[in-house]
């Protein structure tokens, strides 16, 4: 839709002049005329209006950024516009407080956007203290004078309590405060060397990506029979994932509030032990301990089950929140009446829970294992346990909801991000999903596609799990196998800040109402923000692809999960690998007529997505872009027939699909009929068909077995060392560069970034502007060391 002009001419004019313009004939010659006008009067205008707005750092234009740096004296940077912004805003006020704490986190987080904690490592030198020259403590005059600390307490640099595990789990953290010895070997980063010159920069690379609201997965409630006063007979068991997946739980952050000083400035506070972005520490999650803080992780709410929709989902700002429905509040309560129920926290390992707790259960009792995602809840009675877990069929199904906080290395895959859409327009027709008003399921929604007269958008306003079942819906019985026939364009996306799963109960299959109507007006189809993955509770086929049938114009994976399996289980195997497309020639249709019908060549654009493995023939393009591609086999696994990306029919002798990436991490093998790309990272055999043409750039390969176009400014595993955080799906770390990778596969991919999937992020840019920036802030003597947490 076109924007509405910034100066509206015509409705400047009196009114006497836009009435006799609508009666002459043919009417409105006053209003066209300067319609005309309006666009290039309205462009001079905001130009101008610009200029005012380019005299500030908050809302000038990227490119003006650095000739206000340069009216400051601060050397140029490059990357990200955002932190090149908050970098140049800051500039005086970081100035005033050169070398402070304060100054160095904020200054920190400005050009990188990770949280950050600053530790002089002086003080975590163990010493002893001459009786002239005390060193002074938190607590008051040393080493206890403070009367209101106990034997537990550590001062500063001190002995570590070992009855406290909640305290214990600081250690060889950033907030690790007792003693060392001092460490005279080289200084280098991403080693934390105590000494006196020393100042430890920590930073959290890992995103936090917060689900708003998911439905666990009830496991059972177990009779534990009757109990001593104080500990509960019933135990009632959940995964936090809905589709049974180990989740390793994290925490928010939680900057502190700038508070002014007395110079007229703002003072950054320093950077809290439970408020950051990184993995949950279970014994800082129990209550009744010294240092226990349960309450800065997970909180609990109650929510009105009774509405339709429930109501009540109020976020709080812990990374673990659980809402039980409200009917359960008055059961909750003690025979005391002046007492309230007061839930108690621990974190314990729960991964063998089906035999036994290792310690009792009590009562009110909330049991997390942050480490793979489950929580045990201690109840008095079966009336208690039947609000929580009720009889779903062949199943159960959880009445407690729950919104949790999980790390990724960026913005691939499906997250809950931020999205903005068009306004809605008479040109489409949009359907709402969700348990909003209005809302309806997304099987429903899929319903009378094939009579569409305009493009259909379907959009998903929660992150809870959605089913597809395609043998339920009219019509989709077509070629010999179960279709979605398309009438016009199909839309199905995530509403933002969701991560809706969808479920299929068979492949997802696409094709036009006939072949002959292919050309020139195929539907296009779009999936955004989703997480696919088979139905667990339907006979989904096993080894077929999520994705298997593509008769469309172009179809686009956008920000998108296609779950590739092969994520690490509860007992430290690997899940098997799940296929995400298998597209074959003739498009599957069953007659050949209609193939030959079908005239367009289908686009498969992936970008910003994970995918399972991708099998295309030739009669298709593909694109990837800054995305996963996983067949399980990393650069230390021995080459095998799967391959990541080839031909799905009879792979290990013909060539898949024509492709192009900008920004990929493959983890598996590619036999290709010919390739074009820059900026891929690739741990097995790359083999081109035609090998004459194109040309890849900025590229890493296993350099075994290769067959490779014209290549420029690429390197080898041989030769340059690549190394990931984790090789495995859902792991945080998944396909993250490590740190001890080459410098070649960090820094001198495209744009002088990293190679791979999430080079886009600059996380290269990041390191070397913060490292400049250090070496103009940091005193004299002073060795600043950035040490990477996550």
């Amino acid at each position: 839709m076109k924007p509405p002009p910034s100066v509206p001419l015509f409705e400047r004019l009196p009114e006497i002049y836009r009435t006799r313009d609508v009666e002459q004939t043919p009417p409105n010659p006053l209003r066209a005329y300067l319609a005309a006008a309006e666009g290039p009067f309205s462009a001079l205008h905001q130009n101008i209006g610009q200029f005012y707005e380019d005299l500030f750092i908050d809302t000038c234009d990227d490119w003006v950024i650095p000739y206000i740096a340069d009216l400051l004296g601060a050397t140029h940077l490059k990357g990200d516009p955002r932190t090149l912004r908050a970098d140049v805003a800051d500039t005086i006020a970081l100035r005033r407080r050169k070398g402070t704490l304060g100054a160095i986190e904020r200054l920190a987080v400005n050009l990188t956007g990770w949280a950050c904690r600053g530790v002089e490592l002086r003080v975590n030198l163990g010493w002893s203290q001459h009786l002239n020259h005390q060193r002074p403590d938190a607590g008051g005059s040393p080493p206890y004078g403070d009367p209101l600390r106990t034997r537990f307490d550590v001062p500063r640099g001190g002995s570590a309590p070992l009855r406290d595990p909640a305290a214990l789990a600081l250690l060889g953290t950033p907030f690790d405060n007792f003693a060392c010895t001092a460490d005279v070997k080289p200084a280098q980063g991403d080693a934390r060397h105590v000494n006196l010159p020393n100042l430890a920069i920590f930073v959290w690379r890992l995103a936090a990506y917060r689900l708003a609201r998911v439905l666990p997965l009830a496991k059972g409630s177990v009779d534990l029979g009757p109990q001593p006063a104080g500990l509960a007979r019933f135990a009632l068991r959940f995964d936090l994932h809905p589709l049974d997946l180990p989740v390793r739980l994290f925490n928010t952050s939680r900057p502190g509030f700038l508070r002014p000083d007395t110079s007229g400035g703002v003072v950054s506070p320093l950077t809290e032990p439970d408020a950051v972005p990184g993995p949950m520490l279970a014994a800082r999650l129990t209550s009744g301990t010294k240092a226990g803080r349960p309450g800065d992780y997970v909180g609990v709410d109650f929510y009105d089950a009774a509405a339709t929709p429930p109501h009540g989902f109020d976020l709080g700002d812990t990374g673990l929140q659980l809402w039980l429905p409200h009917t359960l509040a008055p059961l909750l309560v003690p025979q005391a009446p002046a007492t309230e129920w007061q839930w108690r926290f621990r974190g314990d390992t729960l991964c063998a829970w089906e035999s036994g707790l290792r310690r009792p259960l009590g009562s009110g009792e909330i049991v997390i294992d942050p480490a793979i995602g489950r929580v045990l809840i201690g109840l008095d009675s079966a009336a208690q346990a039947a609000e929580l877990i009720v009889p779903d069929g062949s199943g159960l199904r959880s009445r407690m909801f729950a919104s949790f906080t999980y790390g990724a290395a960026g913005p691939v895959g499906a997250h809950p991000l931020t999205r903005r859409f068009e306004a809605h327009t008479s040109g489409t027709d949009l359907r709402l999903v969700g348990d909003i008003p209005g809302g309806v399921t997304l099987q429903a929604a899929l319903a009378g596609l094939a009579t569409a007269s305009k493009p259909v958008v379907i959009e998903i306003h929660d992150s809870l799990v959605h089913r597809i079942d395609l043998s339920l819906l009219p019509g989709t019985t077509i070629d010999g196998t179960l279709s979605l026939r398309l009438a016009e364009g199909l839309t199905i996306r995530a509403a933002g800040e969701h991560r809706p799963l969808v479920l299929l109960a068979q492949p997802l299959s696409l094709r036009p109402l006939t072949a002959a109507a292919a050309a020139p007006f195929t539907p296009q189809v779009r999936l955004e923000g989703l997480y696919l993955a088979p139905d667990p509770s339907a006979p989904f086929p096993a080894g077929h692809a999520l994705i298997d049938r593509v008769a469309v114009a172009r179809l686009e994976i956008i920000g998108c999960t296609l779950a590739p399996g092969g994520h690490s289980l509860r007992d430290g195997t690997r899940a098997p690998m799940q296929p995400a497309l298998r597209l074959v020639d003739g498009y599957g249709f069953a007659a050949a007529a209609d193939a030959e019908a079908f005239v367009p060549t289908p686009d498969i654009v992936i970008s910003r997505s994970i995918t399972g493995s991708i099998g295309v023939d030739p009669r298709y393009r593909l694109e990837i872009q800054e995305s996963i591609v996983d067949a399980g086999l990393g650069l230390r696994d021995a080459p095998s027939g799967v391959l990541a990306i080839g031909a799905a029919t009879s792979p290990a002798t013909n060539w898949g699909a024509d492709l192009h990436f900008d920004g990929l991490t493959c983890f598996g093998a590619l036999r290709v009929a010919s390739v074009g790309g820059l900026g891929g990272i690739f741990t097995q055999p790359f083999e081109v068909l035609d090998n004459q043409h194109g040309c890849i750039k900025w590229s890493a390969f296993s350099g075994a077995g290769d067959r490779l176009p014209p290549n420029h400014f690429c390197v080898f595993a041989g030769a340059a060392r690549i190394v990931f955080s984790s090789e495995r799906f859902n792991d945080p770390g998944y396909a993250q560069l490590a740190r001890e990778s080459s410098r070649a596969v960090r820094e001198l991919g495209p744009g002088d970034d990293a190679m791979g999937a999430f080079g886009f992020t600059l996380e290269a840019h990041k390191w070397t502007n913060l490292q400049v920036r250090l070496r103009e802030f940091i005193p004299v003597g002073v060795r600043p060391l950035l040490m990477p947490v996550t």
